[in-house]
């Protein structure tokens, strides 16, 4: 652990002091994702504003929802899925053969590699989001706060196994650019209240994509509409995160340089 430590704590000084070379362009992804991150609760806004509303959830509950989401992907996203962009420029180059090369497991060096300081941006709107969306709830529970803390874990655990899913398809088919795309396309889903789609859409959703144990999960406990039954979502999020760790590993078996 104290050698993770160390490597990550080096990686994060190394990236931060080549952002702040180009502290203006480092600026504006900061803020460009923020704003990004943003369009949607705003749209969340204007429809309540219009009189609609998503039925079975105010404004701040539904924001919630949406913040929750944002600041799992603040998280996940600097530190899990910078190794997808990083894997597949250098799979197409050639240049991953250097990782094998590393006194460290190849995985872990995949993404300190791909650790990428800009998308920190995320979890600042995240944040911004979430107190918004508190400051018009009452969360005084310290076991809905329990409950919603072990959830986010989960949330952050699926988020870890779809960046080695998407990764690892990397290594054969080194073609695939589009990969964020399927990403943003089927999380999307997960940005509003499960309760809005069907009952065929939210089991799709819960137990063939678990989009909904990102956000909607665990905004579901903090708000105090779900009891102890709710961590369940825990457990096939470990089975997740164990599965992508080993289809990621299995397909670097199969590597060959090059694209393979």
């Amino acid at each position: 652990m104290k050698g993770l430590g160390l490597c990550l704590a080096s990686v994060i000084r190394t990236k931060l002091a080549e952002q702040m070379a180009y502290r203006s362009h480092f600026v504006l992804s900061v803020l460009l994702l923020i704003i990004g991150d943003l369009v949607v609760p705003f749209v969340t806004l204007l429809i309540y504003e219009s009189g609609a509303s998503f039925p079975g959830w105010t404004l701040h509950e539904a924001l919630l929802v949406q913040a929750v989401f944002a600041l799992a992907k603040g998280i996940a996203f600097p530190f899990f899925f910078g190794m997808v962009g990083t894997t597949l420029s250098q799979v197409r180059e050639g240049t991953f053969d250097l990782l094998l090369l590393k006194p460290r497991p190849v995985m872990l060096m995949a993404m300190l590699t791909g650790f990428d300081p800009d998308d920190f941006g995320r979890l600042v709107s995240g944040s911004v989001l979430f107190g918004v969306a508190l400051s018009g709830l009452s969360v005084t529970s310290g076991f809905a706060w329990l409950q919603f803390v072990l959830l986010f874990m989960s949330s952050i655990a699926i988020l870890c196994a779809v960046s080695l899913f998407l990764s690892g398809m990397l290594f054969r088919w080194v073609g695939s650019s589009r990969v964020f795309d399927i990403f943003d396309a089927v999380t999307r889903f997960g940005m509003y209240p499960g309760t809005i789609y069907s009952k065929s859409v939210q089991n799709l959703l819960t137990y063939v994509l678990p989009v909904g144990l990102i956000a909607f999960v665990p905004a579901t406990a903090l708000l105090g509409r779900s009891g102890w039954a709710t961590l369940w979502a825990i457990v096939p999020a470990a089975v997740i995160l164990l599965l992508g760790g080993l289809f990621w590993n299995r397909m670097l078996k199969g590597y060959t340089s090059a694209g393979g």
